[in-house]
């Protein structure tokens, strides 16, 4: 478990009285900024678009009082900015700068497709060595990526973690108000398990069909509304993300958590489909967002939705790792390893395409060996999945790789008849 080296929070307000004039130089002295009335300003007034209620997140990521003034005056008086300005400085948090990438890989991202096989193989090729459980070893969250996460918060884009408007009503008041009480409920006590209480009520209330102003009904164009969508998702991963952050780790939490980062770049991506309520940089939000959810649990979730997000970026290494590590990540008797196979072989480069199937075949003669085979009723799917597979894969590899990816397609086949 990597940790990020973060301590708790302690907010000194008892160093009221020592906070220091906000005055421009060469301006008259303005009032002494009071930090106290700042954290009840920022509570009553900023904390319904910042879930962390507190202000750890300007403190943590370096906001200057510039900025947070610049930004509070859109919601306060200039006196009220200041006080929220003075009362951020005193917050005790690790500092990061506001161009921090949460999560991002290795720290930065790479610069191409070519450069994110070489890092990971040394070479650009998928490596016929590999086995299944070497690949299961490589952690996603250590492997350098050729996107950039979200920054914290972005005033020029939506590619970052801050929603621009808080929960609507229609979120927090669903079900009796589940979504207000359990998020109350975390602020007051902040467990992983009340964590998961406000997530799980935030996520019914997004795409609750019972609820009127639900607004991630996505396959219901008459009542989607993506911008609304994508910003009550970007809500809740903030208070995920912010729940790590305070606890100094980047460790999955399990469930239904960093899922709801999937989340967000599924909304991105169905937008694209919506001119009514398109979502800005809808296949980078698609890319990044979902790279998040899934590099946390990769055994969730089609491979085709992450993996062609990757695609659409001309990014097919990355797409065909997502895929395979996808497969070899799936709980026993999972159907969706013979798609990853479909879809490895899809993404895969022309060079890359006899080492990808290869591998994606021999994992499942692995699978099936062992006695991991799909549902009966979902075994006519796998034969289909395993027959496209061959067929397309041998239209790509060279003449002489064909009857060995064949030889391989033919020991599933007979493995799943058994």
């Amino acid at each position: 478990m990597r940790q990020l080296n973060l301590v708790p929070l302690v907010t000194a307000i008892a160093l009221a009285g020592c906070s220091e004039s906000l005055s421009a130089p060469g301006q008259p002295e303005a009032p002494r900024a009071n930090p106290a009335l700042g954290r009840v300003a920022f509570e009553n007034q900023c904390s319904s678009c910042h879930a962390s209620r507190d202000g750890f997140d300007l403190a943590m990521f370096g906001f200057s009082d510039t900025t947070i003034i610049r930004r509070a005056v859109a919601h306060v008086d200039t006196t009220t900015a200041r006080n929220i300005a003075a009362y951020i400085r005193l917050l005790s948090t690790p500092r990061q700068s506001e161009a921090f990438r949460l999560f991002q890989p290795m720290g930065q991202p790479l610069a191409s497709d070519l450069d994110f096989a070489t890092a990971l193989f040394g070479r650009d090729a998928w490596p016929a060595e590999l086995s299944s459980a070497g690949l299961l070893a490589i952690n996603p969250r250590t492997v350098r990526v050729a996107i950039r996460l979200p920054i914290w918060s972005d005033e020029a884009s939506n590619l970052d973690w801050m929603p621009d408007n808080p929960l609507p009503p229609a979120i927090l008041e669903y079900a009796g108000g589940a979504a207000a009480a359990t998020i109350a409920g975390y602020r007051a006590f902040p467990t992983p398990e009340n964590l998961m209480r406000a997530v799980t009520a935030l996520r019914t209330a997004d795409r609750a069909a019972a609820n009127p102003g639900a607004p991630c009904l996505l396959e219901d164009s008459t009542r989607v509304n993506f911008k609304t969508c994508f910003e009550v998702r970007r809500w809740t991963s903030s208070l995920v993300a912010l729940h790590l952050l305070r606890n100094g780790t980047d460790a999955s939490l399990g469930g239904q958590l960093q899922d709801v980062w999937w989340d967000v770049g599924n909304a991105a991506r169905k937008s694209r489909g919506n001119s009514a309520t398109p979502i800005a940089n809808a296949v980078d939000n698609w890319a990044t967002w979902m790279f998040l959810g899934w590099s946390f649990d990769p055994s969730l979730h089609a491979s085709v939705y992450t993996g062609g997000s990757f695609r659409q970026l001309n990014l097919s290494r990355h797409a065909t790792f997502v895929a395979l590590r996808s497969e070899v990540a799936r709980p026993r008797n999972s159907s969706s390893v013979y798609d990853d196979v479909v879809n490895a072989q899809r993404f895969a480069p022309l060079a890359w395409a006899t080492s990808v199937t290869s591998f994606g075949l021999r994992h499942l003669v692995e699978r099936l060996s062992t006695g991991d085979r799909p549902r009966a009723d979902q075994i006519a799917m796998a034969l289909t999945a395993v027959n496209t597979a061959v067929t397309e894969a041998n239209r790509r590899v060279p003449m002489a790789d064909r009857a060995g990816i064949s030889a391989l397609g033919q020991q599933v086949l007979a493995l799943l008849v058994q």
